[in-house]
């Protein structure tokens, strides 16, 4: 049996990988597609505002629904994938602008 806290720690680090992949494509994205950095301007005032109202928003949403749900995952996988899913997503990232930076993409 899972004690609640648990559930709440799988829900929360479920809901930051989605957070961390939602983040890095529409960081990406935006540099690449200039009518998504354009939406997210119109709609939030800035790009960035844009991006962190969904962050925020998906986070929320997700880290509520997915509490209700029992889980049989362990919780260390679960951290390791969150700790996992960060690292990638900001390797994404900082690779995506190293490569702006040096004019290959």
């Amino acid at each position: 049996m899972t004690s609640s806290l648990d559930q709440w720690i799988r829900s929360v680090a479920v809901a930051s990988i989605a957070v961390f992949i939602m983040l890095a494509a529409l960081i990406v994205g935006a540099e690449l597609i200039p009518e998504l950095k354009n939406w997210l301007k119109a709609t939030f005032y800035h790009h960035w505002l844009g991006k962190g109202v969904l962050a925020l928003g998906l986070f929320a949403i997700l880290s509520v629904a997915l509490s209700v749900r029992r889980s049989t995952a362990r919780l260390s996988s679960v951290i390791f994938a969150e700790a996992l899913a960060a690292i990638l997503s900001v390797l994404v990232i900082a690779g995506f602008f190293l490569l702006h930076v040096l004019k290959i993409i």
